[in-house]
């Protein structure tokens, strides 16, 4: 199977706390669920108001069966402000991530935003934990 990349998107507005993201152009809810293959990657891209001043994406298991603390050979706390498109590892199964960042307000203040809960199945879907 041909390596893949899938295209986040994360779109915020001034004002609300929490941000939306699609997937290769489709919209997602919070808590839905991707699948990608070992060796594919994920291009991070953000749209809304001020450009970006940090970004950091924290990931972690879904499940006891998954083994280490990241799906990203980047690892599990990743800059996305210099690390835009992450590598898919060898790691199989269901992780979870999350993206705080902040951007620029034409005042010069900042504001801060959040993507809680997109999901990433590694190669086969594994069953969840009891």
């Amino acid at each position: 199977m041909p390596q893949q990349t899938h295209q986040l998107l994360v779109t915020y507005v001034e004002g609300q706390t929490l941000a939306s993201w699609s997937l290769n152009g489709v919209p997602q809810n919070d808590g839905d669920l991707f699948d990608a293959q070992p060796g594919d990657k994920v291009a991070f891209q953000f749209e809304g108001p001020g450009d970006i001043a940090e970004c950091v994406l924290i990931s972690g298991q879904m499940n006891s069966r998954c083994h280490g603390s990241s799906p990203f050979t980047e690892g599990n706390r990743v800059n996305l402000k210099a690390h835009s498109t992450l590598n898919v590892g060898q790691l199989m199964g269901l992780w979870g991530f999350t993206i705080s960042f902040s951007a620029r307000n034409g005042d010069g203040s900042t504001s801060f935003y959040y993507l809680p809960d997109p999901e990433m199945n590694v190669g086969s879907i594994l069953p969840m934990d009891d």
